[in-house]
């Protein structure tokens, strides 16, 4: 896709809002806004520019847009309430996302691409004054700190390049090698060249940071504590290590990762959690994921397709295949103790019971004129305790070591290490008390009991086993993890968006024309799995329809009602 011609620079200016003098050629002159010569003069100046774009890429990274809705595409969450373009990208059948400019909730592709490139745009201003000669330093006997925000300049923008690669169809590569004369004539370029610019950063990041002798001020990074050299290096590693899975839009492009780079820095590991923390009277951490589409409030609940496969019961299978209108809500039977209701909930004066991970909660707030297949009596509970017993004063989780592990049993899977991946997932299924895998080749142990089980009511392989662990021990973790899995696995519900296009408004500005993505034969759209007449598709589909059939003969059984409710 190419750019009209424009008639000025007003559309790009506007779409990286960088600053007045990035955009001299719009023959107005702002009297009220200094350029930036005189705006970042001195090295203080200068610092907080470039620093302040780390908050605000964690904005996104750990805010409601995109992942609220991101994540309900991918039915971890379930709800049907309008707020976060949930109820209009999460209800079946699924529809092409609205690219309107006037869309109610534009937010969603908006916010992301412009947080991006308002951080983008502090980090390029920045690392220009940089270029012009600016020295971090605030006297002749002060340490000199010019490398230190270059790398952490970088960091920014390899961050913000990761984002936009995950989340969008195409960007435009802004940055410091871009001068202000060849910003009117960029044009976007496709995602994985995007991805491309942000893996040349992480590794300068992790080149230059790697034993270095400076300090990264806690006040930079979320109050968790400063950071050293090595800190930062292995943050960039850990981070480049999560986005490297998630860039693919098919199976093809997930397997064709280079796995056996992946699986080398995931083994590198991360010495400790890396999260927020709000400071006393600060305003840093957002998290809203963790409180929003969880315990905190009735904005959503935990989908069945996320947990049903541990019901022991036969219940998911009923849900699952009958039609949207009559998947009404079930208790669950299963053995899995991070679902199954084993203790107290982590609440003041609360006698409800809960899993590790996951409360009961019965009905669900939702309208039934939207969709009872909305409904869920379960909800995500892991993060209560961080609230009740800490509040904000404790690090909320971001990237841990557990899911630089999961990826590692990813990695070992596709090179072929099958008994690297079942020890894995042995390890992960200990903590749901779950029996472990004996033979890679075959089912998950338990019979009639066993965990997951799949919509035709058979027992999941290895492979399925490892989805299901990842999907329940870092659910609601980072930002839409179980969407960019699920895209990449094949697992999205059909005609879901499998990416987002650069926003309407954004385009309108660049005089191009408005495009989009999903639904029923659009581009970018998960395969249609009611098309497919493969002999495994056929079976599949002769199997659900006869555990369909058995549910309605045995509709009138008053034990099987009893079952059911």
């Amino acid at each position: 896709m190419r750019m009209k011609k424009l008639s000025s620079m007003v559309g790009l200016c506007a779409a990286v809002l960088l600053t007045a003098s990035a955009c001299l050629d719009l023959e107005v002159q702002n009297l009220n806004a200094p350029d930036r010569e005189r705006a970042i003069r001195t090295p203080g100046d200068v610092e907080a520019l470039v620093s302040g774009g780390f908050s605000t890429w964690e904005y996104t990274a750990q805010g409601l847009y995109p992942g609220a809705a991101m994540s309900c595409v991918a039915d971890s969450h379930s709800s049907s309430w309008g707020n976060f373009g949930m109820r209009d990208n999460c209800s079946e059948p699924r529809v092409a996302w609205n690219n309107d400019a006037s869309y109610g909730s534009n937010a969603v592709a908006r916010l992301p691409w412009q947080q991006s490139y308002a951080s983008l745009a502090a980090a390029r201003d920045g690392l220009l004054a940089i270029d012009g000669g600016l020295r971090i330093q605030e006297g002749p006997e002060a340490p000199d700190n010019t490398l230190r925000l270059q790398l952490f300049g970088k960091l920014i923008q390899a961050l913000n390049f990761s984002n936009l690669a995950v989340i969008h169809d195409q960007a435009f590569l802004v940055t410091e090698q871009v001068s202000a004369d060849e910003l009117g004539t960029l044009e976007p370029v496709p995602y994985d060249q995007v991805w491309a610019k942000a893996e040349e950063l992480y590794a300068e990041v992790i080149q230059g940071a790697q034993g270095a002798n400076f300090t990264i001020p806690d006040l930079w990074v979320g109050f968790q504590h400063d950071w050293d050299g090595d800190r930062m290096a292995e943050v960039a590693r850990a981070m480049r290590t999560r986005y490297r899975t998630q860039v693919p839009r098919t199976p093809a492009e997930r397997q064709a990762l280079n796995w056996s780079a992946i699986l080398a820095d995931a083994q590198m590991g991360i010495s400790e959690t890396y999260g927020g923390v709000r400071e006393t009277g600060g305003n840093w951490i957002y998290h809203y994921g963790k409180t929003y589409l969880a315990w905190f409030t009735g904005w959503a609940r935990a989908d069945y397709r996320r947990i049903g496969p541990a019901d022991a019961s036969g219940e998911y299978q009923r849900w699952i295949n009958a039609p949207l209108d009559q998947r009404t809500p079930f208790d669950m039977d299963t053995d899995d103790v991070r679902i199954k209701p084993t203790g107290p909930c982590p609440a003041p004066n609360d006698s409800a019971m809960c899993g590790k991970f996951f409360r009961y909660m019965g009905s669900s707030p939702f309208p039934a004129d939207r969709g009872i297949y909305h409904y869920s009596n379960y909800i995500d509970w892991r993060w209560a305790y961080l609230w009740y017993d800490y509040r904000y004063e404790t690090v909320w989780p971001d990237m841990t070591q557990l899911e630089l592990d999961i990826i590692a049993a990813e990695a070992n899977y596709h090179l072929g290490n099958t008994a690297a991946l079942m020890e894995h997932v042995n390890m992960s299924r200990a903590n749901g008390e779950l029996p472990p895998f004996t033979d890679p080749n075959g089912v998950a142990p338990g019979g009639d009991r066993c965990v997951p089980k799949m919509n035709d009511g058979s027992c999941g392989n290895l492979w399925e086993a490892y989805k299901y662990e990842k999907r329940i021990e870092l659910f609601n973790y980072g930002m839409a993890t179980e969407y960019f899995d699920d895209r990449g696995w094949g697992d999205l519900v059909q005609h879901s968006w499998t990416q987002l296009p650069i926003p309407g408004i954004e385009l309108d500005l660049l005089l191009m024309e408005i495009y989009t993505f999903g639904g029923p034969g659009g581009n970018s759209s998960a395969p249609d799995i009611l098309d497919d007449v493969t002999p495994e598709g056929i079976r599949k589909k002769l199997r659900a329809h006869e555990l369909w059939r058995q549910v309605h003969e045995n509709a009138a059984d008053p034990e099987a009602i009893e079952r059911r409710r």
